[in-house]
């Protein structure tokens, strides 16, 4: 009598492991790896001079083009050094920047301006009404989301009783989204650098020609894929799935109970860039250069055309094991990303992502 246990779990699909990042293109295993990291060329618009205990600043308007034709608002978190603006800015951890409390500057940037949401921030900080000619809700809004993040990350302090070049709507209003967001903001952790992929199959077991269940763990957005041959993926009702999201639990059902295996390849994977990311100044070779650096306020998802392979191999094994239906071994199927490639090894997939589209801006490789 024989019983059916999963062996292996996976079949390393062609490529070299690549980082995902922002708009990061991916490469063939035979091209120069794909450093991980966003980057793009800074935008300015004008903006409203600031008054404070040190020096008047004034608030720039920055944005981050990324190549994709949209530029993201980001800011200033280094009052002290110049903006390079002349050169590209590559996305960069937390650890790489010399800026303290980078948790509450995330916290006002998940309460302040991000680009869109203007007038909904003038009106928490209950200033909607105020005359603010001759500027613009936006750079209003803008102006007293850099002034609460200076405070925080330069220990720059605005000045209350005449805070801006303004007249007094404007005085008003700015101070007022400062003061609301010093209070309201909250200590935000450092968002995900890195996508992952992780499959936990520890629970799987097999039943007839159905294996499972799976538990997927991962950070993209969905990742979307079509039904292999000879199985379909379902889901605990044994409904068929075509998609994969967080928390997501699954089952591979066999066409037939026998000795088997099951190859999936996914077909787009969606990745959200979340505010919080850092960016910093490189030269021609990519060296980060003295300069300001800038922290991203909005996230944005992008689309990617992508290629995940790993198979699931169902074989019998001996009546007499211990266990008449073997649990998977502890292989997992783990996206692992790192700068430059990794190492193909049992339990990684090797993941070629290719980008939709071409980007203006140099994302770390001559692709």
């Amino acid at each position: 009598m024989m019983s059916k246990a999963l062996k292996g779990t996976l079949a390393v699909a062609a490529g070299t492991m690549l980082g995902l990042s922002g708009l990061t293109a991916a490469q063939a295993q035979d091209e120069e790896p794909t450093p991980s990291g966003a980057s793009g060329t800074v935008v300015q618009e004008p903006g409203i001079t600031l008054h404070g205990d040190t020096q008047d600043p004034t608030a720039v308007m920055l944005g981050l083009d990324l190549g994709d034709g949209e530029t993201r608002t980001v800011y200033c978190i280094q009052i002290e050094v110049g903006l390079e603006d002349d050169l590209i800015h590559e996305e960069r951890p937390w650890d790489d920047i010399p800026v303290e409390d980078l948790p509450l500057v995330l916290g006002v940037l998940l309460n302040g301006y991000d680009g869109t949401n203007a007038a909904e921030l003038l009106e928490a900080a209950g200033v909607s009404g105020e005359t603010i000619d001759p500027f613009t809700a936006e750079q209003v809004a803008y102006a007293g989301t850099q002034a609460a993040i200076w405070e925080l990350t330069d220990g720059w302090a605005i000045t209350a009783s005449d805070p801006t070049e303004g007249e007094a709507g404007v005085d008003t209003a700015v101070l007022a989204v400062h003061d609301y967001l010093i209070a309201e903001s909250e200590p935000v952790d450092e968002p995900d650098f890195e996508p992952y992929f992780e499959v936990d199959d520890s629970a799987a077991v097999t039943d007839g020609a159905k294996v499972g269940p799976f538990t997927v763990a991962t950070n993209f957005d969905k990742l979307t894929f079509a039904q292999p041959e000879g199985a379909t993926i379902v889901d605990e009702n044994g409904d068929a799935v075509t998609e994969f999201t967080n928390e997501q639990t699954f089952y591979v059902e066999f066409d037939e109970a026998a000795t088997s295996s099951v190859t999936l390849v996914t077909d787009t994977i969606t990745w959200t860039t979340p505010a919080g990311r850092t960016f910093v100044p490189v030269d021609a070779e990519g060296a980060d250069v003295e300069g300001q650096r800038l922290i991203l306020a909005e996230e944005f998802a992008s689309e990617y055309a992508a290629e995940i392979e790993f198979e699931i191999v169902v074989e019998e094994v001996p009546s007499e094991s211990p266990k008449p239906q073997l649990p998977v071994t502890g292989t997992s199927l783990t996206y692992v990303a790192s700068i430059g490639g990794a190492v193909l090894v049992a339990g990684v997939v090797a993941m070629v992502l290719m980008r939709r589209r071409a980007a203006r801006a140099d994302w770390g490789s001559d692709a």
